[in-house]
């Protein structure tokens, strides 16, 4: 498809380009961050204990992203720490260590018993968990989500500090 084509846009036809993308752009994240909303909130990919686990996510401030923090160190091959937490989320130390406690209640984190330092990782459950959910997230979504990353990776090349010869190669 030729978008110059759609373009209201006068001379400059990169900008054109540009305003294009864009507008297409935050029009998917509102329709992908919906989607996503209700995706969690429906909570399909998981049942039993493991869905009283994710629905106490949904509702915790900081829970969602405290399980990222742990699921990025698992996925790094290292291991996570209330530091980290705190600075991160930008919460207390109370609340880090109110989580850690949570999550280990539902056993989705292990601590590192050879450390006296608190430190934690995922564990298999919890990451199954996970990829449940990114499988729900970006397995099987048609075209529309694979347009939608090529439209933000073109528009990342045509806004890159320095330059692009985007326009030029598309030509």
């Amino acid at each position: 498809m030729n978008i110059q084509t759609k373009l209201p846009c006068g001379s400059n036809q990169l900008e054109c380009v540009e305003a294009y993308l864009f507008e297409k752009i935050k029009r998917v994240i509102c329709d992908r961050e919906i989607e996503i909303f209700q995706m969690q909130n429906e909570n399909k990919y998981t049942t039993g204990k493991d869905s009283e686990f994710v629905n106490w996510l949904n509702e915790s401030t900081y829970a969602r992203c405290f399980s990222r923090i742990v699921l990025r160190a698992t996925l790094e091959d290292r291991w996570a720490s209330i530091t980290e937490v705190t600075t991160t989320l930008r919460c207390n130390d109370k609340t880090a260590r109110n989580l850690y406690q949570k999550f280990m209640d539902y056993e989705m984190i292990t601590r590192d018993k050879n450390s006296e330092k608190l430190l934690f990782k995922a564990t298999p459950r919890a990451v199954g968990i996970f990829d449940r959910y990114c499988e729900l997230l970006y397995t099987n979504r048609g075209e529309a989500l694979s347009d939608h990353l090529t439209d933000v990776l073109q528009y990342s090349k045509l806004t890159r500090k320095g330059g692009s010869d985007y326009h030029e190669k598309r030509e």
